[in-house]
């Protein structure tokens, strides 16, 4: 037997958190001292090896633990630093490996059964997959993913885990919050159990997770777009048993946004038999100062006091004076933004793993928001513990819009300005103004300060504001934007809606020095809490160069305590995008790499309707009518094989009805070139994804028909186009072939 002393304030006993506390018996200390390996000094017990004294104690009346010899167990005076008990783990995982393994070592993982490269899994929006679904007894140690998805992907994407044929999860949590980041975000973190590098894009967990007859593991995707790549490890040992009474692992995701007032946060409410070994808490703050001072509670088996009480939120995840960020084994904050005002994010966590905390009948674990509940801030977390089953079934969780209530996800042409006051000298007729100097962007009002909103992009970085102070009906704004190309325009104005706001117009434009009225839409700004709202102006003609829209304050919500504006930014979009749908097409040719882009093949030097050629491996390829998606899109990979390493030419005419300037938008995937009239008038040897106008190329057209022949080479993966000209009058034509 390996005896352990158990001193209630002084000695921290530490279990390893497969260690079961029926395992654990009470033994008087005089028992002790009948095994040949201990001795009484000087009031001190010690246990001998191989001559010298190991984990000095003093024995007075204590009472010792004693558990099977096949349990480890370290002692730690309760003075002793984290860096000790860590050290301590550390050595123990180190030693066991001088040992014989009595396991089978086994993987499940995404690689390509085909042989190839594709070594991920696509899922599809609403789709469930199925990690790994492993029969028998055996125990999870290790599980890694990488994940390529749309933004926020780590609150969208559920993991789930399913022990010995249960119905109902074990875990179910928001991925990205299983591995310790909360709000959708990605960030470094490092643990014992969990640790998340690579831009916080490689995710991995270390918890035991054993299981007696079978473990199934599962992702759905919650979010609106499929998600391309899901990369994972699951690795795993096979064991012949376990005994009956094992506890399996348990995750659950809970949230409050905002906290209930008047009642502590809830982080666990479990009923059985089993141990609570930590938990994740994320934090969005609803208003300015210290999110913390919180005190920590734990309910044991149904006691109307905690046993464990303590003094606040920073104190229990083992930090001080407020938190920052930081790593350790046993506890972290992986993300703390320290300005502390409405919006500010945080993540924290603790790890009981040097001392879990153990549960016969039941377990609450609670935490106030704020002293006393005083604050009424977003929390979610994820708390992690071991139980004998059946577990109390878990709650469900809240939808994606509300897991991500400040998430911004912007539409393609959304600008955020990057705001700076403008000097002095820059002012135009005392107004107060700031300025986006490299994009162009003006804002003026007579009085107008900057802040940052609680709403947060992908990245976490939280989207500034400008705000008007003391407007009354009647007051206006200019804001100014620059337009590289003159077409007609849906353009949304993004503000947010508060407890002070006005209503506000678009009350006229200056575009390229003509003034005209904007269509009759107003903005009611006023809402009893903050959130991002749009005014719509829909097919605005805009000119090239530079656009002043005036905005006017007219009125107000009677229950408003303002008529102040509070801008955030604006999307511009084309009213219609006119692509280019019907093509000539040929190839492919071959294109080993990208240096293939300025190889002239025999279509760059001739245009012949009948004419045939040796494309990529001498296939005879000649030209033939296609057509684009609905979306304008010209998917080369379902319209050319082979359709790797290879280029194509499409073929179209554009009939202008006089000599004019205009504007070509292309998007490509991958390298282009295009010629006007069999001028090449663009090149781009990229490597990228295709979206619509990614590249504007100012061109000349001749009045009648214009010839315009595009060339795309292909690398690996999507393959295609889109092409377009900027034509607000809508006076273009088009044809596969010039009319007679």
């Amino acid at each position: 037997m390996i005896k352990a002393v158990l001193d209630e304030g002084l000695i921290c006993r530490t279990f390893p958190l497969s260690v079961r506390p029926a395992d654990v018996r009470i033994a008087p200390a005089e028992e002790f001292l009948k095994k040949p390996d201990f001795r009484r000094n000087n009031g001190n017990l010690e246990r001998c090896g191989g001559g010298s004294a190991e984990h000095d104690t003093h024995l007075g009346k204590r009472k010792v633990a004693m558990i099977p010899k096949c349990k480890v167990v370290f002692l730690m005076a309760g003075f002793a630093a984290a860096s000790f008990a860590a050290a301590s783990s550390g050595q123990d995982l180190l030693e066991k490996l001088g040992r014989r393994q009595d396991f089978v070592s086994k993987r499940v993982s995404s690689y390509d059964r085909t042989g190839g490269n594709k070594d991920s899994l696509t899922i599809e929006p609403g789709a469930t997959a199925i990690l790994a679904d492993i029969k028998g007894s055996g125990a999870i140690h290790h599980i890694w993913v990488t994940i390529a998805a749309e933004p926020f992907y780590g609150r969208k994407i559920v993991f789930r885990m399913f022990w010995d044929g249960e119905s109902g999860p074990s875990v179910e949590a928001p991925i990205g919050d299983f591995f310790g980041v909360g709000h959708g975000l990605n960030r470094n973190l490092s643990s014992l159990p969990i640790a998340c590098s690579s831009e916080g894009r490689a995710r991995n967990c270390y918890w035991s997770m054993p299981f007696r007859n079978s473990a199934k593991i599962t992702v759905t995707n919650e979010g609106s777009q499929a998600i391309p790549a899901f990369y994972y490890y699951v690795d795993y040992r096979e064991l012949p048993s376990l005994p009956a009474d094992t506890p399996t692992f348990h995750a659950q995701y809970r949230q409050e946004t905002p906290c209930t007032s008047g009642q502590n946060y809830l982080l666990l409410d479990a009923v059985g038999r089993g141990h609570y070994v930590g938990c994740t808490l994320s934090v969005l703050q609803r208003a300015m100062g210290w999110w913390g001072e919180g005190d920590d509670m734990i309910f044991v088996d149904g006691e109307g006091k905690p046993s464990l009480h303590g003094t606040g939120s920073e104190d229990y995840f083992s930090d001080a004076w407020g938190m920052r960020e930081g790593q350790s084994p046993f506890y972290g904050c992986p993300l703390q933004e320290e300005d502390f005002q409405a919006g500010s994010k945080a993540t924290v966590h603790r790890f009981h793993i040097p001392d879990p905390i153990p549960f016969r009948k039941s377990i609450r674990v609670e935490i106030e928001h704020g002293h006393a509940n005083d604050r009424a801030d977003d929390f979610s977390s994820v708390a992690f513990w071991y139980q004998t089953e059946p577990h109390k079934p878990f709650p469900a969780m809240a939808p994606v819009r509300e897991r991500l209530p400040f998430a911004l996800e912007p539409p393609e042409d959304f600008v955020a300005p990057k705001w700076k006051d403008a000097e002095e000298a820059d002012r135009i007729g005392g107004m107060a103004a700031f300025r986006d100097v490299e994009a162009g962007i003006r804002f003026e009002a007579e009085k107008v300060n900057m802040g940052l909103s609680s709403f947060y992009g992908p990245d976490g970085s939280r989207v500034p504001f400008l705000a008007t102070e003391g407007a009354v009906s009647g007051s206006e704004a200019r804001f100014t934007f620059p337009l590289r190309v003159a077409e007609r325009y849906d353009l949304d104005l993004y503000f947010l809606t508060g407890p002070a706001m006005g209503r506000v117009r678009a009350a006229e434009i200056d575009s390229g020095g003509i003034k005209a009225a904007l269509p009759d839409a107003v903005f009611e700004g006023y809402a009893a809490e903050r959130s991002l709202a749009k005014l719509s102006l829909k097919d605005v003609p805009l000119q090239k160069g530079t656009n002043t829209i005036a905005l006017r304050v007219v009125g107000k919500a009677e229950k408003s305590a303002g008529s102040d504006m509070a801008f955030v930014g604006y999307g511009l979009t084309p009213g219609v995008r006119r692509f280019i749908m019907a093509w000539n097409l040929i190839g492919p040719f071959d294109a080993p790499d990208m240096d293939s882009l300025t190889f002239a093949y025999p279509p760059e030097k001739e245009t012949n309707p009948e004419a045939h050629y040796k494309g990529k491996g001498n296939a005879e390829v000649g030209w033939r009518p296609i057509e684009a998606d609905p979306s304008g899109y010209v998917d080369l990979t379902k319209l050319a094989t082979p359709n790797e390493y290879a280029v194509v030419y499409g073929l179209a005419y554009v009939r202008s009805p006089d000599d004019r300037e205009a504007a070509l938008l292309l998007g490509s995937d991958d390298g282009v070139r295009v010629w006007i009239n069999d001028a090449l008038v663009h090149s781009n040897p990229a490597y990228r994804g295709a979206y619509h106008d990614q590249d504007t190329v100012k061109v000349r057209l001749r009045k009648g028909w214009n010839k315009v022949l595009i060339k795309v080479l292909q690398g690996a993966g999507g393959w295609g186009y889109f092409l377009r000209f900027a034509d607000p009058a809508r006076e273009l034509g088009y044809a596969l072939l010039p009319a007679r």
